[in-house]
């Protein structure tokens, strides 16, 4: 008898010490990435169109520590941050979700969606289905719907466009409560809103920069028109499919004429859209396919206007926003509400926040970058 009853002890400890494995196991991959990938890191030889794989910071040259007290600070200070992934050199080094959300939920990204557009652009050049940025807007739209044009509106161009520089008098952020004005109601509920957006008059300094989800939409008919099908599908076809993003996984709104939103109101995972800085990583290759036209990011990724410190970011490219933090270029993608994809080229680096309210700054400059042990 004393056998058999040692003999359950010892079961008994050993089961609640396989718990306690687990369960720390559990907790750990909900924040800093996991060990079983470590041979993959070390060869770097995998692209994540299956799935993301996950490697320990220190096989990155992250220090974990750093990693564990952000988390810990954002826990501690109740910050509403509501799916986090940090990918260096090609894996998952941190993740994390709050709220109601978890993996597998798609997350209002706002206006992170222009920068998706803006992928869209060079793809559709690729394609050969726009020759060129510098190419007029009313080479692919119908200028007879447009009832004053003027010499400034019949010259606009799709650079134009992408850099917020059209003149179109949409003022999204310089007049108080615009998102309540006929303006916007009008643009996001009217019957066709590209040709509403052409429409409007041309402002004073129509060469300045005019922050417009009104120019995204106008890009997002122009794809439509050029490839006959809707900026969402054309998205589907040509570049989540490559990057295996699945199409359940995406929501993207289109506005009563057909043509998909092109500045907000998409839904994604984190994941998928680390996925997309990733393939801004690597200069638009994937897995040995040029989705970009060569020389496409550094292109769209470089100043083209200035934002005169909007959002502390002094410059603008293509739908992208460029910073420096801590001495390192960066440009990002950024969403009401704290939506990031911020890419920094220089440390291998792609950060994904969703949040309900939550400036990712503050965690790049005292936690990510430092962290990095170069």
């Amino acid at each position: 008898m004393r056998g058999r009853y040692n003999l359950l002890i010892i079961l008994l400890i050993f089961f609640v010490m396989m718990g306690v494995a687990c369960s720390n196991k559990e907790y750990k991959n909900q924040e800093l990435g996991d060990e079983t990938d470590q041979a993959d890191a070390d060869s770097g030889s995998y692209w994540p169109t299956e799935s993301w794989k996950e490697a320990i910071p220190e096989s990155v040259g992250m220090d974990p520590t750093l990693l564990s007290e952000m988390f810990q600070h954002i826990e501690e200070e109740n910050i509403p941050m509501e799916g986090f992934v940090v990918v260096k050199d090609g894996y998952i080094v941190a993740e994390k979700y709050g709220g109601d959300y978890t993996v597998e939920t798609p997350h209002p990204i706002y206006s992170v969606t222009k920068s998706v557009t803006s992928a869209l652009v060079g793809i559709s050049i690729k394609k050969g289905i726009i020759n060129s940025v510098e190419d007029n807007v009313f080479d692919y739209l119908d200028p007879s719907k447009i009832d004053n044009m003027d010499d400034w509106k019949k010259d606009i161009s799709i650079k134009q466009l992408l850099t917020m520089q059209s003149g179109l008098d949409f003022p999204e952020q310089t007049k108080e409560n615009f998102y309540d004005s006929s303006t916007w109601k009008e643009f996001m509920e009217g019957s066709d809103p590209t040709y509403f957006l052409l429409n409007l008059l041309v402002r004073d300094n129509p060469g300045t920069w005019n922050y417009s989800t009104g120019d995204a939409r106008v890009i997002s008919r122009i794809i439509q028109e050029a490839s006959d099908r809707s900026l969402s599908e054309y998205a589907q076809e040509h570049l989540f499919k490559p990057l295996g993003i699945q199409a359940d996984d995406v929501e993207w709104p289109s506005d009563r004429s057909g043509t998909s939103f092109g500045g907000t109101g998409v839904l994604m995972k984190p994941r998928d859209i680390a996925e997309i800085g990733y393939l801004y990583l690597q200069d638009g290759v994937w897995d040995g396919e040029q989705l970009f036209p060569e020389g496409w990011v550094e292109e769209s990724t470089k100043p083209h206007s200035d934002t005169g410190g909007n959002f502390d970011g002094d410059k603008y490219g293509y739908f992208f926003w460029l910073k420096k933090i801590n001495g390192y270029n960066t440009y990002r993608g950024m969403g009401l509400y704290g939506q990031y994809m911020v890419i920094v080229p220089d440390l291998n680096l792609v950060v994904v926040q969703t949040s309900s309210g939550m400036d990712v700054d503050p965690l790049l400059e005292e936690y990510i970058i430092p962290s990095i042990q170069k």
